[in-house]
């Protein structure tokens, strides 16, 4: 998961403390087990934005988290 970016943050579900990551081959949103698989984001704003259209669709909000560099 290295990058170029300073920030890096991932969504987690609120109710299983699990990470969100999207299967490479039907883009469904799916529960992770390792951080390191999950769906990750260059902007806070990118993160938070997509957590609260996966709320309105999924009907829970998952927590946005900063991993620190």
């Amino acid at each position: 998961m290295p990058t170029k970016y300073a920030e890096r943050f991932v969504l987690r579900s609120c109710s299983q403390g699990l990470y969100l990551g999207v299967n490479a081959s039907s883009s469904q949103i799916e529960v992770r087990d390792s951080v390191e698989d999950a769906w990750v984001f260059h902007t806070h704003e990118g993160a938070v934005t997509h957590a609260r259209w996966i709320g309105e669709v999924h009907g829970e909000t998952p927590d946005v988290v900063n991993l620190t560099v």
